[in-house]
């Protein structure tokens, strides 16, 4: 026979409830109260359906009194939790405890090289958020002001920090253990081409304790989570990209013409920051419970306590949140391979223009140099008995319009006096230009005469 113990509501002394019985009578003032059924397992959890579709989302153990329900959030999505979960237990005294399933986001602001609209681009598909890392103090000082401006609070107060609400101390060694196994395995599903370095973890649980006032009630509630974070640090990868991540691949430029500044070390949770840094991060899940004040010490120790410790997703829900997450790293692939077919045509027809370019330069260049040479073994042979040679180039220069540059080998080339600057590359070509042009890549600058 299974019994729970229950108060009851018209003189507060305990009620022996058979939960197969509909009515019960109190035997210190004889009233006769009707039971409220529910669906209770035979382990004692209560099952979790979402509102609209029936589907199953978990279960989850709550005393007597309390109701329970579930919700399914499609239009919330990220790559670490593909759709969102929602579950709630509540009771006629107004004590409502909720489970929100946990978010995943990305700190890459350290990392230069996994900046620009092609990461922005793939944050779409991947469904990765970017937040600045936050520890678990701030991360839930956050949640408690969001849910002060939600209830219109006229105020906010800090009371305390407490242990887990868990039937055993939150062992926060294993959590860390079994976090880690979970990134092994996250790395060999997705691909670990070796080009990340792991520089550190984080994994805190807390459970903080407010108070707030609503519409002239004071409101205690407590907040619980445990937040994990994950640091690596990519190679400073330019002209090339990047493939790795914790929750998926990030995409780096492909071009640049100038390394960008790495950015100095940043003090935060994870200490100093070495350049091109990414932390992945997330929360296992948020649990809160608001209450009365007077209602709160017993609910926390027990309906609270009961939640933290027994909520469970249903095995067809975690298969769900796996193959979504799967599908999203096939279209960050996809978007990758088109990234860089892209990138590939876009620098097949750099190469082109440049040839073009090229081509037409040197033959303009050579019958300018033709018919300048000509004229200038006139002039110098015309004035060789004037003045010195070296007199001369100057002269002959001057009224061609010409400067005389030398190659890295030594040897001399003339260029129009249009251009300010000249280069030169491995193959000898030759490229004029002005000031606001530097053409980069494998031109070497060359010195006048």
């Amino acid at each position: 026979m299974s019994v729970e113990l229950f108060n009851c509501p018209s003189c507060g002394m305990p009620l022996d409830i058979n939960v197969n019985d509909e009515f019960v009578q109190c035997k210190y003032c004889n009233n006769t109260i009707r039971i409220q059924k529910r669906n209770v397992n035979p382990d004692g959890s209560t099952t979790l359906a979402d509102k609209s579709t029936g589907m199953v989302i978990g279960t989850v153990r709550v005393p007597f009194g309390y109701q329970v329900y579930g919700i399914l959030r499609p239009d919330v999505s990220t790559y670490t939790y593909p759709f969102g979960v929602f579950a709630s237990a509540y009771n006629d005294k107004g004590t409502t405890i909720s489970y929100y399933i946990g978010e995943g986001y990305t700190d890459r602001s350290k990392c230069p090289s996994l900046s620009g609209p092609y990461s922005q681009g793939l944050e779409q598909v991947s469904r990765v958020q970017y937040k600045d890392f936050m520890d678990v103090h701030q991360y839930v000082h956050s949640y408690a002001n969001m849910y002060a401006n939600a209830s219109k609070a006229t105020n906010l107060r800090f009371i305390e920090e407490r242990p887990m609400p868990l039937y055993e101390p939150f062992n926060e060694a294993e959590a860390m253990q079994n976090y880690r196994r979970r990134l092994e395995f996250e790395k060999q599903r997705i691909g670990n081409p070796g080009m990340a370095k792991d520089t550190g973890f984080y994994l805190k649980g807390l459970c903080h304790i407010y108070e707030m006032t609503v519409n002239e009630i004071d409101i205690r509630f407590a907040v619980t989570t445990v937040l994990e974070g994950y640091k690596y640090q990519l190679p400073d990868l330019i002209g090339g990209f990047g493939n790795f991540s914790g929750f998926g691949n990030m995409l780096g430029g492909l071009f640049s013409k100038n390394k960008p500044q790495a950015p100095q070390p940043q003090q935060g949770a994870f200490n100093d920051m070495p350049p091109n840094s990414i932390i992945e991060w997330q929360s296992e899940g948020i649990f809160i419970m608001l209450c009365l004040p007077q209602e709160f010490e017993q609910a926390f120790k027990g309906a609270y306590t009961d939640f933290c410790s027994t909520f469970k997703l249903d095995n067809g829900i975690r298969e769900r949140l796996y193959n979504m997450q799967s599908q999203i790293l096939q279209d960050v692939s996809r978007y990758t391979q088109q990234r860089l077919d892209q990138m590939n045509r876009d620098f097949q027809t750099w190469q082109q223009i440049h040839a073009s370019q090229q081509a037409a330069f040197d033959s303009y260049n050579q019958s300018w140099w033709n018919n300048s040479n000509a004229a200038h073994a006139a002039r110098r042979s015309a004035g060789q008995s004037r003045m010195e040679s070296g007199m001369f180039d100057g002269f002959s220069e001057a009224t061609r319009g010409v400067n005389t540059y030398v190659r890295p080998d030594g040897t001399e080339v003339e260029v129009s006096v249009t251009y300010d600057r000249a280069y030169t590359n491995y193959s000898g070509d030759v490229l004029g230009s002005r000031s606001a042009f530097e053409p980069g890549g494998n031109w070497t600058e060359m010195k006048k005469k």
